[in-house]
């Protein structure tokens, strides 16, 4: 699944006007922030200038920061072009046509520390530029050109390529950027007619459309209460220092529970897929579904990898677990701390206990006397965006030896290792409780496949004092061990409080034959929640048809089109047509699996898992002649991928064209040394290419690794017996 973006409401009215590439829409549900301000004049004012108020705005004088005085920044060996034309912008760079070609730029995109530019593309589409502007004070490296994929030349077929689906603005990042967002993609054209009701985040972007709220305000000017008709996201509870004890409490409750706040919050601020267009003030997993500690996303430990913008860390915190809030230390309208430094901790945690050299061992005022740096380590996104990891979690470098993760003692001290920082935290904290076995272990034992793996995968699945977030990779990864007592661990928990928890229980399921799913999955067919069902939907695909009553198979087939609805509320996301294709190929519908690809690449062409997908369709219904050009565009698309190697070399063993077969295979084999079925297929191949000293020494490099390896012994065995 992808993890990206979108949405809908009803509105009664909407009166709209073509606005350079978009639709800027008016609807009498929402008021726009001008009115807002009437009565909210503090709040306004703190919200003008902020991160929210300028994350899109028109391109102007005004607005856009890039130097475009006839400058020009070179990438690799192609020179970009930045010029104005009157009161207009422009760029002159690499187009989709691998040519130099003119773009006006239409809207600028955020404001610091860096500044993007979107320019009109057919279809409705806006594409965001990879040339951006580093809007940081020239002392700090700053009021320069860059390129946002500095280390490697992205030619102009290459999927993230700018003029590709990754830079698309409608699909990717739209809907977090202004207010009322609408993408109205129609399929059927592979078009866009995206619309806004304001450009930027504004009031009714977190709060919800005001007219009701208005007018509730005008007919109860001089008794005002109950139900304001306006999305309430202020804190709860209120946070008390307690004689004795270091860190205030909460008075509202045990743990969060005033979701409001966060789930807004979390509608934008976290990697996820939205599945439900009427999302507004309704529970974030009802109509999002979130990215969980993958491999290649989070590090085993949860520490950030690549961007999850901040929800997924933060749920792993004790400060989420106890009921601490986003506006508890950001000031919702400006976004700014709510006080310097320290003293944003400080609310909470009395500086004569933490905020000593006896707790944090470094000088006063020192950057390692800064809470942040230590707790909240940043990692570096887009070049020059530092972003703090959310966890807020205590520094663990004996989880650095262990486990690979990063600490924030090394990150600091760049020419110390791990060991160095994990003696001095023994030494400064030789009695800590705090050292205890971390959910990390499970998570690296499954990911790397360790004996003890599933053990240990079972306890953090079933454990409640664990983050959820990370129960749920748990249960993910818990497909990859099947086993009675994996199943036993996920039936338990088919019927959890928790969304997301019942969706991966559901699909551990998955190391069952279909018909063997079906007692435990039928259950959650008509559960409340769509995101539930279509996924007790979607694992019973194939389910035979004989012996199920007509209501037996009116709720798989109802489940079943909830699937699909959900996979097309994202219809402008090409993935999700793979997805779909996936789930026809499960019921035995080869053509509209091969349809689905097809569209998948019509609406992103470059889609490499696409092209695999319907190049391995094309093998299966024994028209291989159809696949060569297609990998060698997905070849195009992703120059080192090592599947789309090692599809082109099984391609040409069935085409029993070695010599081509062994070049790639060779390719997949050197890019993923640990794929045995690469290691596998590049030995038999060289094998056949009467090569078999070249063979052996593959295979007994794997040997060396796991000599007790079954397939690999019979191989050697088969390509000595040939000598």
């Amino acid at each position: 699944m992808h993890w990206l973006t979108n949405y809908s409401l009803t509105i009664a009215t909407i009166i709209t006007c073509s606005l350079l590439g978009a639709k800027h829409v008016l609807a009498t549900e929402y008021v726009g922030s001008d009115l807002c301000a009437g009565c909210h004049k503090n709040e306004y004012e703190l919200w003008q200038n902020s991160h929210h108020d300028l994350a899109m705005q028109e391109a102007s004088e005004l607005t856009v920061l890039g130097d475009f005085a006839d400058t020009k920044y070179q990438y690799f060996n192609t020179t970009s072009y930045f010029y104005r034309k009157g009161k207009d912008f422009f760029v002159k760079t690499i187009g989709d046509s691998g040519t130099l070609e003119e773009f006006r730029v239409r809207y600028t995109f955020g404001v610091e520390p860096l500044q993007q530019y979107l320019v009109d593309f057919p279809g409705g589409r806006l594409q965001a530029l990879t040339l951006a502007w580093d809007s940081r004070p020239k002392q700090d490296g700053g009021q320069r050109w860059f390129h946002l994929q500095p280390d490697e030349f992205i030619s102009h077929t290459d999927e993230l390529h700018w003029t590709g689906a990754y830079f698309n603005w409608n699909s990717r990042c739209a809907e977090c950027h202004s207010t009322n967002l609408k993408k109205n993609f129609s399929l059927e054209n592979n078009t866009f007619a995206t619309s806004w009701s304001e450009i930027d985040v504004a009031c009714e972007a977190c709060h919800g459309p005001g007219q009701e709220h208005v007018n509730w305000a005008k007919n109860n000017a001089v008794h005002r209460g109950g139900n304001t008709h306006i999305a309430p996201l202020r804190s709860e509870g209120v946070w008390r220092a307690i004689e004795d004890i270091s860190t205030s409490q909460n008075t509202h409750s045990y743990g969060n529970t005033n979701l409001k706040q966060m789930d807004t919050c979390a509608s934008c601020h976290s990697r996820r897929m939205k599945i439900d267009e009427d999302s507004f003030a309704r529970p974030f997993a009802e109509t999002h579904a979130l990215q969980s500690l993958d491999e290649g996303i989070y590090h085993a430990d949860g520490q950030i990898l690549e961007e999850n913008y901040v929800y997924g860390s933060f749920l792993q915190s004790k400060m989420y677990q106890h009921g601490v809030e986003c506006s508890n230390c950001h000031e919702p309208h400006s976004l700014k701390l709510r006080f310097p430094e320290n003293q944003v901790c400080a609310q909470c945690h009395k500086p004569e206990t933490f905020d000593t050299s006896k707790h944090h061992k470094h000088p006063h005022n020192s950057t390692g006397a800064m809470c942040a740096n230590c707790h909240m380590p940043a990692t570096t996104y887009m070049v020059v965006d530092d972003r703090r990891d959310h966890s807020i979690r205590i520094p663990r470098p004996d989880l650095t030896l262990e486990l690979g993760v990063p600490n924030a003692c090394t990150q600091c001290h760049k020419d110390k290792d791990p060991q160095w920082a994990n003696t001095a935290v023994l030494n400064w904290y030789p009695n800590s409780t705090l050292r205890k076995p971390h959910f990390g272990h499970a998570i690296s034992a499954g990911q790397s496949r360790k004996a003890d793996a599933l053990e240990q995968l079972i306890v953090l699945a079933e454990s409640k004092a664990e983050p959820e977030i990370a129960r749920v990779a748990a249960f993910k990864l818990l497909q990859d061990f099947p086993s009675q007592e994996a199943l036993n661990s996920a039936i338990k928990n088919l019927n959890a409080p928790s969304i997301d928890i019942r969706i991966a229980a559901l699909a551990v399921l998955q190391t069952l034959p279909v018909k063997a799913r079906y007692p435990f999955a039928r259950p959650l067919l008509t559960n409340k929640s769509i995101r539930v069902r279509s996924e007790a939907g979607r694992i019973l695909a194939g389910m035979p048809v004989s012996g199920l009553t007509p209501e037996q198979q009116s709720e798989i087939d109802h489940a079943q089109r909830d699937y699909i609805a959900l996979l097309m509320a994202n219809s402008d996301i090409a993935e999700n047509h793979v997805n779909l294709s996936n789930f026809y190929l499960e019921l035995g519908e080869f053509d509209k699996a091969e349809e689905s690809l097809k569209t998948a690449l019509k609406i992103d062409d470059r889609l490499v898992l696409g092209m695999l997908n319907l190049a391995d369709l094309y093998r299966m219904s024994e028209r291989d002649y159809l696949s060569e050009a297609l990998l060698k565009k997905a070849l195009r698309a992703s120059p080192e991928n090592a599947t789309v190697h090692y599809s082109l070399g099984l391609l040409y063993v069935r085409l029993e064209d070695l010599d081509s077969a062994e070049h790639h295979l060779n390719r997949a084999a050197q890019a993923v040394p640990d794929n045995l079925q690469y290691q596998y297929a590049y030995s038999l191949t060289l094998d056949a290419l009467g090569k078999p000293k070249r063979a052996l020494g593959i295979i007994d490099a794997v040997l060396d690794k796991d000599p007790t390896n079954q397939t690999f012994l019979q191989l050697k065995a088969m390509v000595l017996s040939k000598q």
